[in-house]
């Protein structure tokens, strides 16, 4: 399962399945998703220090009893105005099978990233040294 948040076909940043149709709280509570809304809406990326620049860089985290990647991105594409991101979130992969979760999401949603400014390039994980938590984006619930 893919589904994305940012914006659709306007301005306004919600959570979309591959269909377009919007999900609301109470259906990503049904999907077991473990984000919330303001997580998925800049959250994830201002909690790892991402500087607010779209450049196509994709960060990612997962986490949730039912096992989910976020893969998330500042994105202008849908929205001019600053703090606009977008996301794409995974299910029915497992660790650490990140790469794969994000084609899929990729081939979900081809007209998501055709309209991207920047190619969208998932970030490499690096591991955590001694002492230091892992950031958003390595594998660490953000």
């Amino acid at each position: 399962m893919a589904l994305f948040h940012g914006c659709w076909d306007r301005p306004g940043h919600y959570l979309h399945d591959r269909t377009g149709k919007t999900l609301w709280e109470r259906d990503a509570k049904v999907l077991q998703l473990p984000w919330s809304s303001s997580h998925m809406d800049g959250g994830l990326l201002k909690n790892g220090k991402r500087s607010d620049r779209p450049d196509g860089k994709v960060w990612w985290t997962c986490g949730g009893l039912t096992f989910w990647y976020a893969f998330y991105w500042w994105d202008r594409s849908g929205d001019r105005r600053g703090a606009s991101n977008s996301g794409f979130y995974v299910r029915g992969y497992g660790w650490p099978e990140a790469s794969e979760a994000f084609d899929y999401a990729v081939s979900v949603f081809p007209h998501i990233v055709s309209r991207q400014k920047y190619p969208l390039v998932l970030q490499e994980r690096k591991p955590a040294t001694p002492n230091q938590e892992p950031e958003a984006g390595e594998g660490k619930d953000g």
